[in-house]
């Protein structure tokens, strides 16, 4: 505005000047220039509303942003080809279809997940958003993306309708949009055209590698698909017994299709987590290595299979073995987040530093959206004396903590990250606040008690630290090799009641 009427005043006096100076050898009338002028003046102010109303963008003349709106032109215009697939919603009339349309949207995000050049936001972020009331920008701000997917499912029997369209945040406009009505066994089939039809729309170069990882399915039997979906359902809702009820679903999908690689490796995962966190029973991780073995078997070209054996061999302590499953899984994708996460975690627990930076680094450009990778990340950089960049981290993994809790208030692992993030930003008060309702909501959680644990270590309350740490082991939390390679428990390792508890595990 400022620079419109600085412009519109010099402009103007130049007229009136040239005005001045020709009109009266154009034998024009002497009321000519004031006329000029008075024109000039009502100008001004109409000038002023266009330039305050309309900005010139290399696209031609648009209307101002309102600096209310989220700034997703800032944020999103730098993602490049990325994109967040929203659960579709289920217009079915049946609250039991729920598990489907969830299903299919996630199936969506696995396949376009396989294109290299297309970033797609995890599950975890863009399943957060279900019923959420937030407008196309807001939630691309809020996911770090330029495109949204978003759609809806019909199932009536043997039939099933799914809308979809595909809008661009930046624009704020819809640059695809389609109905699919097929047969109910048609499903792996139409999950393919969309996702090709999407690639197309945000005009990726397919090539061929490109077009086979988009035909690959997992499955024909639409009731092991049906089963596998619900354990995958059930293993992201991270609440009480959902590891057990995601077990079975796994294994369900197995019964219905003895050759479903994605189901062996989900039940690997369930398996192994079941072991590692819930009483280390060890007929769970031998469970889960046959499991694992089998995904790899039926599938030897599934990241996911490799990534679910390097778990399994990492919490079984074979090391080597896990390192080159990891490195199988990458080579075979290299975006794959929880081979990264998985990865990091034991490189942290054999006290390699800096290889454990270099994933968390690939973890956190695959997953813009993730706080634990940037979490840890500021503590190793900390740990590795690279404080510059260990505050630029902590204030990144602050931010980004703060928007996943704008949008799920009571997750209480961004709540207890966040309580060490802000105690590391020197906020002591309300670090012990973000605690504290952690563990209200949660307050048998191992891993919730653990971290309250280390956050009374590094404020020095050395027994109140080691109060919660021996509540949880009593949770379960009894992983040794985190307990010796975790730097917030520096401060305790004489102590005799710490040493007892390290003993014990």
């Amino acid at each position: 505005m400022f620079q419109v009427g600085v412009v519109y005043v010099v402009v103007g006096w130049v007229l009136i000047q040239v005005a001045d100076a020709s009109f009266e050898h154009l034998n024009l009338p002497d009321w000519t220039p004031t006329l000029v002028i008075g024109l000039i003046i009502l100008g001004f102010p109409l000038a002023i509303i266009l330039a305050w109303a309309l900005e010139v963008t290399p696209e031609g003349i648009r209307r101002t942003t309102s600096t209310t709106e989220p700034e997703v032109a800032i944020t999103a215009a730098n993602t490049g080809a990325s994109i967040a697939v929203l659960p579709f919603a289920n217009i079915s009339g049946d609250p039991e279809n729920e598990y489907f349309s969830d299903g299919l949207s996630e199936e969506l995000l696995t396949v376009l997940s396989r294109l290299p050049k297309l970033r797609v936001c995890s599950r975890t972020s863009s399943f957060a958003l279900k019923g959420k009331d937030m407008d196309v920008r807001a939630v691309a701000n809020a996911l770090n993306v330029r495109h949204v997917l978003e759609g809806s499912v019909r199932r009536a029997g043997e039939r099933v309708r799914i809308t979809a369209q595909l809008i661009d945040a930046v624009t704020d406009s819809h640059i695809w949009s389609e109905t699919y009505d097929r047969e109910i066994e048609d499903i792996f089939a139409v999950q393919d055209e969309i996702a090709g039809d999407i690639a197309r729309a945000l005009r990726l170069t397919l090539s061929p590698d490109d077009e086979a990882a988009i035909r690959k399915s997992s499955t024909s039997n639409v009731e092991a698909y049906d089963y596998y979906l619900r354990g995958r359902e059930f293993y992201h809702r991270g609440d009480r017994g959902h590891l057990a009820i995601a077990r079975d679903m796994f294994e369900q999908a197995i019964n219905k299709d003895p050759n479903y690689a994605l189901a062996y490796a989900g039940l690997a995962i369930c398996l192994a987590d079941q072991f590692q966190y819930h009483g280390r029973d060890p007929s769970h991780l031998n469970d889960a290595d046959a499991a694992s073995h089998k995904a790899i078997e039926l599938d030897t070209q599934l990241a996911e299979a490799y990534s679910a054996r390097g778990l399994v061999l990492w919490f079984s302590e074979r090391y080597e073995d896990a390192e080159r499953a990891f490195d199988k899984s990458l080579k075979l994708n290299p975006i794959v987040f929880e081979t990264l996460h998985f990865y990091a975690r034991m490189s942290i627990v054999q006290d390699k530093k800096h290889k454990a930076v270099d994933l968390l680094e690939r973890a956190a450009k695959v997953r813009p959206e993730d706080f634990q990778s940037r979490t840890q990340l500021a503590q190793l950089y900390e740990q590795t004396e690279r404080e510059e960049q260990s505050t630029s981290m902590l204030a990144e993994a602050m931010q980004v903590a703060n928007q996943h809790l704008l949008i799920n208030p009571n997750d209480v692992r961004a709540l207890y990250l966040g309580s060490h993030l802000l105690f590391r930003l020197g906020d002591s008060k309300q670090a012990i606040a973000w605690m504290d309702k952690a563990l209200e909501l949660e307050p048998d959680q191992n891993g919730v008690l653990y971290n309250a644990g280390c956050l009374h270590s590094l404020m020095g309350e050395t027994d109140k630290a080691i109060d919660y740490l021996e509540k949880g082991v009593r949770a379960g939390m009894t992983w040794k090799a985190w307990y010796e390679n975790d730097s917030d428990l520096d401060i305790l390792r004489d102590h005799p009641r710490f040493k007892k508890l390290m003993a014990s595990l």
